[in-house]
């Protein structure tokens, strides 16, 4: 990052920031749990034709987490990006989001429609994600169960969570169960993922899991009037194909990209064809 800082959410938490590049606002938004791992072949790409701006959420990465998790709630992140936009002096940027981003930036259009001139939804949902995980509701009806685990021994669980996630056994896992796809995943570009997550306070990540569970957009995607390039894996477990073809229906400036053999973390599997696709958009809507 060319610039690095912090500034301050409106409730007085201390938010990370990092910009590089110059040229026309793109700022990147994550999934859960993340810190900007899904994004270096994207930002190797366009650093030469945007100032990239790159950002953690409240509970992530260098940013502060809230004292009480269970306060956290989808408008506070919208508010936590109208905030950095001020801060930078940005008008309405591109927004891109992967997975829980995608949730963020598309509430954010229903939030701040007059701040997004464009939208980069990838490998997300527009409603309650734990609905379809892995094609079923079972994750959010085991949500409460897990907040009741983790109540109960909260070191314990903390503790192995931080020591067991952040290994070479996860990345063989996700490849054996068909959650990532081996013959086009890095393991060096996926384990900085495990590393974040392990990181993490599990009383805010459940919390907000909760959040997510529950969130949708679904009432605000046709009014969206920003041109929209939706991104998704052709094999995502996390984020179905269907969740992103029902979203290409509802926004009516929408264009459905499919990353063949691709799943939730398609813009690592195949870089080359998510970065040729928002080039193509990029140069259709005149966004450079």
């Amino acid at each position: 990052m060319d610039r690095t800082d912090y500034f301050t959410a409106d409730d007085g938490t201390s938010l990370w920031y990092g910009t590089v590049g110059d040229g026309p606002p793109l700022v990147l938004c994550d999934g859960l749990a993340c810190d900007g791992f899904i994004w270096p072949y994207v930002i190797d790409h366009f650093v030469d034709h945007f100032t990239i701006v790159r950002w953690h959420y409240r509970g992530h990465g260098a940013s502060d987490t809230p004292d009480d998790p269970e306060d956290v709630t989808m408008e506070q992140f919208c508010s936590d990006l109208d905030r950095l936009l001020d801060v930078l002096d940005i008008d309405a940027p591109i927004l891109a989001g992967h997975s829980m981003g995608v949730q963020v930036i598309l509430a954010f259009a229903g939030y701040r429609a007059h701040r997004v001139r464009a939208l980069i939804p990838i490998c997300g949902s527009y409603k309650r994600p734990l609905d379809t995980f892995h094609g079923s509701d079972l994750l959010r009806r085991a949500l409460p169960y897990l907040k009741g685990l983790l109540h109960a021994a909260p070191e314990t669980v903390q503790s192995v969570w931080k020591a067991l996630l952040p290994r070479q056994f996860w990345y063989q896992f996700a490849v054996q169960a068909a959650e990532v796809n081996g013959r086009l995943l890095r393991q060096r570009d996926f384990l900085p993922y495990l590393e974040h997550a392990a990181e993490m306070d599990l009383d805010f990540f459940l919390a907000l899991l909760s959040v997510l569970s529950n969130h949708s957009t679904e009432d605000h995607l046709r009014d969206i009037d920003a041109p929209t390039l939706i991104v998704a894996g052709e094999n995502d477990t996390f984020t179905p194909l269907f969740r992103s073809s029902e979203m290409a229906e509802m926004i009516p400036e929408s264009r459905l990209v499919v990353v063949p053999g691709g799943t939730h973390v398609a813009p690592l599997e195949l870089p080359d064809l998510v970065t040729a696709a928002m080039d193509q958009f990029f140069d259709e809507h005149n966004l450079r």
